[in-house]
C-alpha cells in the first residue's frame, strides 16, 4: 500500500535523515564493535552479526518488534523475531508472528494470474474486459490501447493510484468497478509506469471471475496451500489472528488497518511463510505441485516496457520492482515493499545469487528500517557465503560553481507526485521547497545537486542519498531523485488559466465524507498562485497533512492532477447543483461555501 497524495520518497528521505541523526546520537555511547563476518562459506557469523545489529536498529527507529527470514535457494537459512509483537504485554516477536504486509501483497495475485495464464485460462495481452465485461472507465484518449493483465501487473494500465473514498474500509472489492465508471484514466494504457492499487484490484477480480471462486479462497487453495504457507491469508481468520502482532502508530497501539483493496494490500503473513514463498520464487519448487512453472517465474524478473524513456532507470517486472537497491555484487535485484498504517514490510530476492530476505515490522516508524535491514542482510550474506565484500562508499564529490543563468533554468514550480514543489534561486544557491520542508541544493555539476539541510541557518549538512538530477526528456523538464525508487518531479509549464476556472476559486466543504473510514479530506480550497490552479487539501486519517495539489484544466469543466507517476493524472470535475459550485476528486465531492455572485471572477 502506498501513501497518499503529498507524500514523497524525497520527503521521506529527509525525515529518514533526521531519524538517522537522532539514532546515531542516541547510540553514541554504545560503541560495542560488530562481530566480524569472515568469508567462511556458512552463515553462523552472519547470525551473530544480525543479533548485534537488529536490536540497535529497533532502538534507532523506535520500532517495538520485527521478524526476519533469510533463504538460500531451497534452504531456509534462518528465521527469527526481535523485540516485541506486543510491547504492552511483553509478548516477544518470533518467526511465527503475523503482520500486515501491505503492498508486498501484490506479488501473490501476480503469481496466481500467471498460473491461470500457464493453464490457458487467461491471456495477459487481451483486454481486461474479456474477463470483466462490466468494467469501464472514462478516457481522455479514445484511441488508446486497451487495459490488459500485462499492463495491470506492471503498473502500466494508466489507472489512478487510488480511489480515495473508501480506501481504508471493509467495502466489497466488487464495488470498486461500479465506482470507477465515473472516473478517468490517468494515462493512456501501456505508456507510463504509474503505481496503482486499483490495477491489482482488477487482477484479483479477474482471478475471481475466471476461477469461479472468491479471491481469498482461491489464493488459499491454489497458492498458500501448495507452498505450505499455513499462516498467510487475505482474510483474518482465527488461526492468523492468534499470532497477529500489535501494530503501533506514533508509538501508540493501533488495530489492523481495514483494507478495501484486498489483492493490493490485504495479505497477512509471517517470516516463515515469506521464507517458503521466496524459496519457491528462487527455485520453482514447493511441498506440493507449485502454483507456477519455473519459466514463468523467470519471466516475472524480465523488465517490461523497458524501452520507455520515462522509466528513468526504474525497471518493472511482472509484479516485481527490479533494481534500485544498493547491493554490490548481487546481480539482478527484485523487490517489493509495503505498509499499512501500523505495519511495514520488505521482501527482496536475488535470482542470480539464489538469496532472499523478508523483513516484517509492527510500527509506522519502520519505513526506513525495513529497507536498511533487508539490504544489510543480503550484503552480509553475500560476504559470508561468497566472499563478496560491500564496495566502499563513493568519495564525496566537491561542490562546483555553476553560472547563474544555468541555475535559473531550473527555477519554477514542480509537481512532485501531484504535490506542489518549488525550486527557487537564493543568491548563488538553489532551494527546493515541498510541504513544510526547505532543502538546499549544492551543485556537483551543471545538472546534479547534493541535497542539504540547513541547521538553524548557520550551516548545512548533506542528506545521505544520491544527488538530485535535473533532466529534459521528450521536451518535458524533470527533477529526479534516484533513492531506491525514482522520485519524479515534473516542471509545470506556463499555461493560460481561463476566467471560468478563476471564478471557481474559494473554500469548499466536503458533502460526502467517509465518516466510518480512516481517510477523509477535511478541507478543500481551490486557489490560484502565480497563475497555477491548485487544490489545497487537508487529509486526515493517514499521514495527516495539508497539501497543495497541482491541477491543470483541459476543458471548462475538467482538470487533471499534473505531473508524472503515482498520485497524478487523476481528473477533477467541476459542475453545479442548485446554483452551487461543486468539485469531484477521487470519489469525494466538495461544495463551495459562501457562493459568490453570478459572474464574479477571482482577481488572480
Amino acid at each position: 500500500m502506498a501513501v497518499l497524495p503529498g507524500a514523497s520518497d524525497m520527503l521521506s528521505s529527509t525525515i529518514r535523515f533526521h531519524g538517522a541523526l537522532f539514532g546515531l546520537l542516541l547510540l553514541a555511547g554504545c560503541a560495542t564493535p560488530p562481530p566480524v563476518i569472515p568469508a567462511s562459506g556458512d552463515y553462523r557469523s552472519l547470525q551473530d552479526y544480525l543479533d548485534w545489529y537488529i536490536p540497535r536498529q529497533l532502538q534507532k527507529y523506535d520500532v517495538p518488534g520485527l521478524s526476519i527470514a533469510l533463504v538460500d535457494g531451497s534452504r531456509l537459512v534462518w528465521a527469527k523475531g526481535y523485540g516485541y509483537a506486543d510491547a504492552e504485554r511483553a509478548v516477544p516477536a518470533d518467526a511465527e508472528t503475523v503482520y500486515q504486509v501491505g503492498s508486498v501483497s501484490k506479488i501473490l495475485p501476480a503469481v496466481a494470474a500467471l498460473g491461470l495464464a500457464e493453464r490457458g485460462r487467461i491471456d495477459l495481452d487481451k483486454p481486461i474486459t474479456r474477463y470483466l465485461p462490466e468494467f469501464a472507465i472514462k478516457s481522455r484518449w479514445p484511441a488508446a490501447d486497451p487495459i490488459t493483465l500485462r499492463t495491470l501487473l506492471t503498473h502500466h494500465a494508466g489507472l489512478p493510484t487510488f480511489y480515495l473514498k473508501g480506501f481504508f474500509s471493509h467495502q466489497p472489492l466488487s464495488g470498486v468497478i461500479q465506482e470507477l465508471r465515473s472516473e478517468y484514466l490517468a494515462y493512456p494504457p501501456g505508456t507510463t509506469l504509474s503505481y496503482s492499487n486499483i490495477g491489482t484490484n482488477l487482477t484479483g477480480l479477474a482471478i475471481e471471475r475466471v476461477s469461479g471462486r472468491e479471491f481469498a479462497a482461491y489464493m488459499r487453495e491454489e497458492v498458500f496451500r501448495p507452498l505450505a504457507m499455513t499462516h498467510s491469508g487475505f482474510a483474518l481468520d482465527d488461526g492468523i489472528a492468534a499470532k497477529l502482532a500489535r501494530g503501533y502508530i506514533n508509538g501508540q497501539p493501533a488495530p489492523p488497518t481495514p483494507v478495501r483493496d484486498v489483492p493490493a494490500a490485504g495479505l497477512y503473513s509471517n517470516a516463515l511463510d515469506m521464507g517458503r514463498f521466496m524459496r519457491f520464487v528462487l527455485t520453482g519448487a514447493g511441498p506440493q505441485t507449485p502454483p507456477l512453472g519455473r519459466e514463468t517465474l523467470r519471466a516475472m524478473f524480465t523488465p517490461q516496457y523497458a524501452e520507455n524513456p520515462f522509466h528513468f532507470g526504474q525497471d518493472i517486472g511482472l509484479g516485481w520492482f527490479l533494481g534500485g537497491l544498493p547491493i554490490d555484487g548481487a546481480g539482478k535485484v527484485a523487490w517489493h515493499n509495503g505498509g499499512t498504517k501500523a505495519y511495514q514490510a520488505q521482501m527482496v530476492v536475488l535470482p542470480e545469487k539464489q538469496l532472499g530476505v523478508a523483513v516484517l515490522a509492527n510500527a509506522d516508524s519502520a519505513k526506513t528500517l525495513i529497507y536498511e535491514l533487508a539490504e544489510e542482510t543480503l550484503r552480509m550474506a553475500l560476504l559470508a557465503r561468497d566472499g563478496i565484500a560491500p564496495a566502499p562508499p563513493p568519495a564525496a564529490r566537491p561542490a562546483v560553481t555553476v553560472a547563474p543563468e544555468i541555475l535559473q533554468k531550473y527555477v519554477g514550480d514542480y509537481s512532485l507526485m501531484g504535490t506542489l514543489a518549488r525550486v527557487s534561486l537564493d543568491g548563488k544557491r538553489l532551494k527546493f521547497q515541498v510541504l513544510d520542508h526547505e532543502l538546499d541544493l549544492a551543485p556537483l555539476s551543471t545538472s546534479e545537486f547534493r541535497v542539504e539541510k540547513s541547521i538553524l541557518g548557520l550551516f548545512s549538512i548533506a542528506i545521505p542519498f544520491p544527488p538530485l538530477e535535473f533532466a529534459s526528456v521528450g521536451g518535458r523538464e524533470f527533477a529526479l531523485l534516484r533513492d531506491r525508487t525514482v522520485t519524479v518531479a515534473e516542471k509545470v509549464p506556463a499555461y493560460e488559466l481561463s476566467a471560468v476556472w478563476r471564478a471557481r476559486v474559494g473554500d469548499y466543504r466536503i458533502i460526502n465524507p467517509d465518516d466510518e473510514y480512516l481517510v477523509n479530506l477535511e478541507h478543500c480550497r481551490m486557489l490560484v498562485e502565480d497563475g497555477r490552479m491548485l487544490l489545497d487539501l487537508q487529509i486526515s486519517g493517514i499521514d495527516d497533512r495539508r497539501v497543495k495539489i497541482v491541477v491543470m484544466p483541459y476543458s471548462d469543466d475538467e482538470s487533471y492532477v499534473f505531473g508524472y507517476g503515482r498520485n497524478v493524472g487523476d481528473t477533477t470535475v467541476a459542475y453545479r447543483v442548485g446554483g452551487r459550485q461543486r468539485i469531484r476528486y477521487s470519489g469525494f465531492i466538495f461544495e463551495r461555501q459562501n457562493e459568490p455572485p453570478e459572474g464574479a471572477v477571482a482577481a488572480r
